[in-house]
């Protein structure tokens, strides 16, 4: 089985696991489950490693904040706000 590495929003990441999509309103999750509101913002990027047909995956995305700074994370690290 070969690994698939998708952007998001790529015509091919149809099948891609991804959590979150473009426009999505995230923030870093802190250490008791909240969102930390300094560390959030709109998804505008993100990328997508997964094998077709299920399993493990790893995704990551690019968040801009208000202010027009980046962070990135992870699924396990941001939540929808």
């Amino acid at each position: 089985m070969a690994v698939r590495i998708v952007r998001l929003g790529d015509p091919s990441a149809t099948d891609a696991p991804f959590r979150f999509k473009k426009g999505d309103r995230v923030a870093w999750r802190r250490w008791d489950g909240k969102p930390d509101l300094e560390f959030s913002g709109i998804v505008i990027d993100g990328h997508c490693e997964y094998v077709l047909g299920g399993g493990a995956y790893r995704d990551g995305y690019v968040i801009e904040r208000a202010d027009g700074l980046h962070f990135a994370g992870g699924h396990f690290d941001l939540m929808r706000v």
